[in-house]
């Protein structure tokens, strides 16, 4: 019977119109059919192993993860997870030392899921799943469960994203500068062009792509292997 539920959840995502929201219910899914509190959602980029933050639901409530932008190489477990493409579960409170104590205290870690989000083979982002409130530690019923939920639900996403022939050359690199953690300035002095033009390229691909901002244009292009 769950498995009936879970799947018609992951076709209700095709009927989202609004990108930012498909993300929304595809990670409140990890918490609404899983034994977990919390789940975030990140980009990764395998050019400069930069994770930017999307958005985080957490007992329920929605909250922007923008203010997190770091090199993943700083947090082993999700390195691990992302150059292997490989889902990995972690117990912080047993590896002190291997996680910046900055995000232990502030989101009170004690264990970790962490699973890559990947397209046509390449990492281009991961999430990460927490506050277990299993009695045990999850088994491989639950973290396959996790794994497959997700990956059917990325695959129904893009599966149902419309035709990007639209966006052009400067547009797409435009967004990869963006995505490889370069300014405005830098990505003019690399495409020789002037900072009012790009952001008109980064404006242009906002659009295009039916989103809001930059940092959701370098998701959904991300995920649908615009970038890498």
């Amino acid at each position: 019977m769950i498995e009936t539920t879970i799947s018609s959840y992951v076709q209700g995502l095709s009927d989202l119109r609004d990108p930012m929201k498909r993300v929304e219910m595809m990670i409140r899914g990890c918490v609404q059919f899983f034994p977990f509190q919390r789940a975030s959602i990140f980009t990764y980029s395998p050019l400069n192993y930069i994770g930017e933050g999307i958005l985080q639901v957490d007992n329920g409530e929605v909250r922007s993860m923008q203010s997190i932008k770091e090199d993943v190489r700083s947090f082993p477990p999700i390195y691990l997870a992302v150059s292997k493409n490989k889902p990995h579960f972690i117990n912080l409170e047993n590896q002190l030392g291997i996680w910046p104590n900055k995000y232990i205290h502030e989101y009170d870690l004690t264990s970790l899921f962490i699973i890559p989000i990947s397209y046509l083979k390449t990492v281009v982002g991961c999430v990460l799943i927490d506050r277990y409130i299993g009695e045990y530690q999850p088994d491989e019923h639950v973290i396959n469960g996790l794994y497959n939920y997700l990956k059917h639900a990325i695959e129904t996403v893009n599966n149902d994203t419309p035709n990007l022939s639209s966006l052009s050359k400067r547009e797409i690199e435009s967004l990869q500068y963006l995505a490889n953690g370069h300014g405005l300035k830098e990505i003019a002095q690399h495409l020789k062009i002037s900072e009012f033009t790009v952001r008109d390229y980064l404006t242009s691909s906002i659009r295009k792509l039916g989103v809001n901002h930059r940092t959701e244009a370098v998701a959904v292009a991300l995920r649908r292997g615009i970038i890498l």
